[in-house]
């Protein structure tokens, strides 16, 4: 099991590519600093964060120019500063998207199989159908940090082996849904999944009316381990984060949740719960907050809003943050 946690990037002048790999580039040159970057218990982007220190135009010029490369990916490459106009496949290893934007209208997105190490990077990719934005079979070391996805109505759906996925201080919101929808942030364990993930300091805002479940689960046939820590939770289901299956862990810390939680029949959804932990694996409740910095409560009208767990409160980071 990889977990990566490392909160600095170095994008140095140039951006370097693998040896025998190719690289493809147009439009101006990718500036060789990044904005920089504070991590931390409880920050997280917002839509705010938008064109300033995420998604495509941050680190260089937002970009205008078509990409006209393959839309499949067979061998290790960079691909930035272009628009995507199609639905793209990362079949090897070692590849890398950084300054674009994807528009893709079909299924998916982003679809990434049987190889390890692509990095998609202040980047925008969005759709206008009910797809999921990305796809992952036995892709390990996956990884979306500073990107904003529009659309579409799944984030990621996954099986196989995905170990090593990072999902980092990325804005993820207004879903394409249909009164058929079922919309899913991440999900583990419909088909059998297994890996590690560290999802860290993101804004989730499904931002549109239809059917949902959970912003985040891995039951069923999920064998995974999740680090989930400093993101913002707009409501979105009925359990928000939903974590057992057949032999997955939970971390749920250090997250901030709306204001619209304090009461736990809001938005027609009926008892929303914070989490609901379940099953064998080693879940871990602590330090969640409300966005005014109130602590969870975990109990209230005889509901267990942090269902199998106990939430934590002792010993938290300090707030404001």
């Amino acid at each position: 099991m990889r977990w990566i946690v490392s909160l600095f990037i170095a994008l140095g002048a140039g951006f370097a590519v693998a040896a025998g790999s190719s690289s493809y580039k147009e439009g101006e040159a990718t500036e060789a600093l990044q904005p920089e970057l504070r991590g931390g218990p409880y920050v997280h982007v917002g839509p705010s964060d938008v064109g300033v220190n995420i998604g495509p135009g941050v680190i260089a010029p937002f970009p205008t120019a078509a990409y006209s490369g393959p839309m499949t990916i067979t061998s290790p490459t960079t691909i930035e500063n272009v628009v995507i106009n199609g639905c793209l496949r990362i079949e090897s290893d070692d590849v890398t998207l950084r300054n674009v934007v994807i528009q893709c209208d079909s299924f998916y997105p982003v679809k990434a199989t049987d190889h390890e190490n692509a990095r998609i990077e202040y980047s925008l990719v969005k759709c206008t159908t009910p797809t999921k934005v990305f796809r992952l079979i036995d892709y390990q070391d996956f990884v979306v940090h500073r990107t904003e996805t529009r659309g579409c109505e799944d984030l990621f759906f996954l099986s196989g082996n995905n170990d090593g996925l990072e999902v980092t201080y990325s804005y993820m919101h207004s879903l394409t849904l249909t009164p058929e929808s079922h919309a899913d942030g991440f999900q583990f364990g419909v088909v059998p999944t297994s890996g590690s993930a560290v999802i860290r300091g993101n804004y989730f805002w499904a931002n549109a009316d239809g059917p949902k479940t959970d912003a985040i689960f891995a039951e069923g046939e999920s064998h995974v381990q999740l680090l989930i820590e400093d993101n913002f939770f707009r409501v979105w289901g009925l359990r928000t984060i939903r974590c057992g299956g057949e032999g997955s862990s939970c971390t749920v810390r250090n997250n901030v949740y709306e204001q619209a939680y304090e009461d736990m029949y809001s938005l027609r959804y009926g008892k929303l719960l914070f989490s609901y932990l379940y099953g064998d694996g080693a879940h871990i409740a602590s330090c969640n907050r409300l966005e005014d910095g109130t602590l969870l409560q975990e109990f209230q009208n005889g509901v267990d809003r942090f269902y199998g767990v106990d939430h934590k409160v002792s010993n938290c980071p300090p707030w404001p943050y």
